[in-house]
């Protein structure tokens, strides 16, 4: 049985290394509405969440650009109530100083908003992405940097999703959903990358 492949290695290419002076950070989602609210992600959102504290840190005392991203919905919508505390980002993760905060109302957090605008405007080429949820949001979002023409990096163990139900009404458990999402970016939108690794490089 061959060892897979992704598409990128069978075309003879590479992701390039990160290259702090060169990189800003996204953060999408990490919401209140993925702790205590309609979807809670549970332990892998804690995890998720602690790892994303770690690349806080690392981007915070290197400079980095720092860019949090949220989802809010209509004012009479169940999910992402802009009225609400669920659009709130977590605790932990909020931003400090000059962090700047974009509202986004797509799971591609650069459709009808700055975003891009902002990374160009702070002459940057490559971004690390962490965030919620793996296959939404941040699969969208590292697609459309992609084709913005950005260098994108994942730190899959700084995002988390939850359990979706299958064509045949089966549940499709969320590491499941979750692994198959960074494979699909890793296959030639994104390296993924480890958080440990990158926060200790």
């Amino acid at each position: 049985m061959s060892i897979p492949s992704t598409l990128l290695g069978l075309a003879g290419g590479q992701f390039n290394e990160i290259d702090w002076s060169n990189c800003a950070i996204v953060m999408i989602d990490f919401q209140n509405e993925y702790v205590d609210g309609a979807m809670p992600l549970g332990g892998a959102g804690n995890k998720a969440t602690a790892n994303a504290r770690l690349l806080l840190d690392k981007a915070r005392n290197e400079a980095i650009p720092i860019f949090h991203v949220t989802h809010h919905g209509q004012d009479n919508d169940k999910i992402f109530n802009p009225l609400s505390s669920k659009v709130d980002i977590i605790n932990s993760l909020q931003p400090i100083n000059d962090e700047k905060t974009i509202v986004k109302m797509h799971p591609n957090a650069f459709y009808d908003t700055e975003l891009q605008a902002l990374i160009k405007s702070a002459g940057k080429q490559q971004i690390i992405f962490a965030g919620f949820m793996s296959h939404m949001c941040v699969s969208s979002s590292v697609r459309a940097a992609f084709d913005l023409g950005f260098e994108n990096f994942v730190c899959h163990d700084a995002c988390a999703t939850r359990d979706l139900p299958s064509v045949a009404g089966q549940v499709i458990t969320a590491s499941t959903v979750h692994d198959s999402a960074m494979a699909a970016l890793q296959d030639r939108f994104a390296a993924l990358v480890a958080t440990d690794k990158l926060t200790n490089s």
